[in-house]
């Protein structure tokens, strides 16, 4: 057995967020090294800043944290990769004692090549963290080598490398993100999941990450989850994260079980992502069962071109049976529509909005594409002609049917459509 040569590890896990919203990483993170028997004593700390915060202020609060941690560690997404950035450059000429370690999807999917653009990091961790990060504390303990762990890059005297990784089989070995410790900071700001996994590959997204498999967590292990947040004071809403909340019927009624005697205390789930086409009469009570308020749904584009690209397809009549269901039943829809997917021109654009507005949605949503690491669509975009910003977050500049100007006029477009219709609801 190898000994430790550290007695105390002291970590802090830092996210950056969206005003009103956490992220769920971190904590299960904290839970995960707090959790792992292998360590010497470890103090960790999850600290919260937000995109409208002043990078400078985040840094003193990191700069004068007591005591100086061995490591810290950001989540990395797509609208907070440029201060991330910021800030570890600014640690590593003032703290260079600290260890910056990054992982999340926006660095995950290029591990090495974020490792060697940024040579003040320590390491990058692609994929679930819950079992690499420990194990990287595991390996600085001992005053070892990182290279090795699952998922995680790092330097060596051959370059940057990375053990492949090792996705998390049994999702009950996770530790709960929420402990009588650790309860929700704010309401509506808790998030749980059912699920790893999507079913789907859509070419713009990341979440199926090459695979459709689904790893489940156990219904004993969601219904202490539910159990344990929805308990908690003054919370009245969260919601799940899972890529398709009615991902079969059997879990759906599964859900309205667990969730229906928490919805009859006054929880509410809020936004839950859906698929829209196999929603009927029934799965729309089965959601109301279960708290839901409002759901949130493609097409993305009607454009069947397009759509072939993408990897998804449409099926209008349902999609519409689906949005009539659900708002009979007081659940309000998102309908989500991208500009500047590879195949759609303004003609295509515009056709999409009317189908949006006919379907009788609450609120269309027009976004802008953002050509994320580790999607088809980033590996693809010489092929399609997608011209995207190569600095997070990645947004679209041109493609083969739109042109810069065009693009800029269809999100003005897109503004104000979303307060036309926000004002008549």
């Amino acid at each position: 057995m190898i000994e430790l040569q550290k007695e105390r590890i002291v970590i802090a896990f830092v996210g950056i967020n969206q005003p009103g919203y956490s992220t769920i990483a971190n904590a299960y993170l904290r839970e995960a090294v707090k959790a792992d028997t292998r360590l010497p004593e470890v103090w960790v700390q999850t600290l919260d800043f937000y995109v409208d915060q002043d990078p400078w202020w985040m840094f003193y609060q990191l700069a004068a944290l007591d005591p100086v941690p061995d490591f810290i560690s950001f989540s990395v997404y797509c609208w907070n990769a440029e201060m991330v950035y910021k800030l570890t450059d600014m640690l590593s000429r003032l703290c260079p004692e600290v260890r910056l370690v990054l992982g999340g999807p926006e660095v995950g999917p290029r591990a090495c090549e974020v490792l060697e653009e940024h040579p003040e990091l320590y390491a990058v961790v692609a994929g679930e963290g819950e079992k690499s990060v420990p194990s990287l504390l595991l390996s600085y303990a001992r005053e070892g080598d990182p290279y090795g762990i699952p998922g995680v890059a790092c330097k060596t005297p051959q370059g940057v490398r990375m053990a492949p990784e090792e996705p998390i089989q049994v999702l009950d070995t996770i530790r709960p993100p929420y402990t009588s410790e650790h309860v929700p900071a704010l309401d509506g700001a808790a998030y749980l999941e059912t699920f790893r996994g999507c079913p789907h590959q859509c070419a713009y997204c990341f979440e199926a990450k090459g695979s459709t498999r689904i790893r489940a967590f156990s219904w004993k292990r969601v219904a202490e989850d539910v159990a344990r947040v929805a308990s908690t004071p003054g919370l009245s809403s969260f919601t799940f994260i899972d890529s398709v909340f009615n991902l079969t019927l059997s879990r759906l009624e599964k859900l309205a079980e667990i969730m229906e005697p928490w919805v009859q205390k006054g929880i509410r789930l809020h936004t839950i992502e859906v698929d829209i086409e196999s929603i009927d009469e029934h799965q729309a009570r089965l959601l109301k069962k279960c708290g839901v308020v409002s759901v949130e749904t493609g097409p993305q584009t009607t454009n069947m071109c397009t759509l072939e690209r993408l990897q998804r397809t449409l099926d209008k009549e349902k999609f519409l049976t689906g949005v009539v269901a659900c708002r009979s039943e007081g659940i309000r829809v998102e309908a989500d529509l991208i500009i500047g997917l590879p195949g759609d021109g303004v003609a295509e654009v515009l056709e999409s909005v009317r189908f949006a507005m006919k379907s009788g949605a609450d609120i269309v949503q027009m976004s802008t594409l953002h050509v994320l690491p580790g999607t088809p669509l980033w590996d693809k975009s010489d092929e399609y002609g997608l011209v995207f910003d190569s600095v997070a977050p990645h947004e679209i500049m041109q493609t083969n049917e739109l042109s810069f100007r065009e693009l800029r006029q269809l999100e003005v477009f897109g503004v104000a459509l979303s307060k036309l219709i926000r004002a008549r609801v």
